[in-house]
């Protein structure tokens, strides 16, 4: 009976994420960042927000089962902004510009303690320790 109720609990915070995610409808704003790492085509928009099209797993909420057990669901898009990394739904692939994103690499703008880095309107992603590729947006 409790793993029904866990399963109908999970099931409806699913379907209520995938709503409320799902309005990151057109693309990136003029004056965004366009680079591609990884498969991944994205952008850092003008306001700090950093979005990638591209299926992955993107973590949703956490189940509260011996410490909390992490939930992903796929999407084809993540949105990073100060609240945390976020599913979408737009199927338009808004933070790709026709004919892909330019490599990282090719427009990395600074230099961060471990590698190369982009900055973008208060929001940056850059290799990192042991060669991690993280992104941080305004005012995280």
């Amino acid at each position: 009976m409790k793993r029904l109720a866990l399963t109908a609990t999970a099931a409806a915070a699913i379907a209520v994420t995938g709503l409320i995610s799902a309005g990151a409808a057109g693309a990136a704003p003029d004056g965004s960042a366009y680079f591609n790492y990884g498969g991944k085509n994205c952008a850092i928009t003008p306001d700090g927000i950093i979005g990638c099209d591209g299926w992955q797993q993107v973590p949703v909420f956490s189940i509260p089962l011996g410490g909390g057990i992490p939930v992903a669901i796929p999407a084809p898009q993540s949105i990073q902004d100060a609240s945390g990394i976020h599913p979408a739904y737009d199927f338009s692939q808004p933070f790709t510009q026709p004919g892909g994103n330019p490599d990282f690499f090719a427009v990395a703008n600074d230099s961060g303690p471990f590698g190369p880095r982009l900055s973008h309107a208060g929001a940056f992603c850059e290799i990192s320790f042991r060669g991690w590729f993280r992104c941080v947006p305004r005012g995280a």
